[in-house]
């Protein structure tokens, strides 16, 4: 059984004994998977809420013409169907693929939707952090939304440092994306990303160091994200 799911955010506030038991109550499966195994196809129905907890799936869209284009990777502790479960659009618009030898915990839908019957009390701390998984999702989209309607880079950069300021508030922070995915996020080439991080750390906005942000001007970063 793969040991990262303990550390999994559906997971969170629950001891590993109670995760065993989430487990065994829910009915939920691990399962391994070859490399190139597909694990569901585009417009098969989602009834699992999945978890990486071995290797990597490929999220992968086909177009009209045939061709194949990867989405993202999902890798240890990612997590996937949790949306499209609870969605009144419950097929997948993607294929998923394994990409080497994985393995992934599926946990069926009706555990979130339905009374447990043991009455387990970390039943409800497990639906609780859904709510919460997908609450966040709900809030990453709507910075998403900002982020596209924001006029310059700065004000991009300004939106996305400010999201992580606020999930946790802290001044000081790493950064959850590589330089060429958040610049992917922010629709922007990774050039003008690291150019502009360069001009903010020269304004004394933010000092940057690799990964790591220290936000030195908060009121500042507020002004360029309206």
């Amino acid at each position: 059984m793969g040991k990262s799911i303990y550390n999994n955010q559906l997971f969170g506030g629950l001891k590993s004994d109670e995760i065993n038991k989430v487990l065994g109550c829910s009915n939920a499966k691990f399962e391994t998977f070859e490399d190139g195994q597909t694990v569901f196809q585009k417009d098969d129905v989602i009834n699992n809420i999945g978890i990486v907890t071995e290797g990597e799936f490929n999220l992968i869209s086909q177009k009209f013409n045939g061709a194949r284009v990867i989405v993202t990777t999902l890798e240890r502790n990612d997590m996937f169907g949790e949306a499209l479960i609870f969605s009144t659009a419950t097929t997948s618009p993607y294929d998923l693929v394994s990409f080497g030898k994985s393995e992934a915990l599926f946990i069926p839908k009706s555990f979130f939707i339905t009374v447990c019957p043991n009455a387990c009390s970390f039943h409800n701390k497990l639906v609780s952090n859904m709510l919460a998984i997908l609450s966040d999702k709900i809030v990453m989209l709507n910075n998403k939304m900002k982020i596209l309607n924001a006029e310059s880079i700065k004000s991009k950069i300004a939106i996305y440092l400010l999201s992580i300021y606020n999930k946790n508030n802290k001044l000081i922070f790493d950064m959850p994306m590589k330089r060429q995915e958040l610049s992917e996020f922010l629709g922007v080439t990774r050039p003008s990303l690291s150019r502009e991080f360069s001009n903010m750390q020269k304004d004394e906005i933010i000092d940057v160091y690799r990964s790591s942000i220290k936000i030195l001007d908060l009121k500042k970063l507020y002004e360029l994200a309206e």
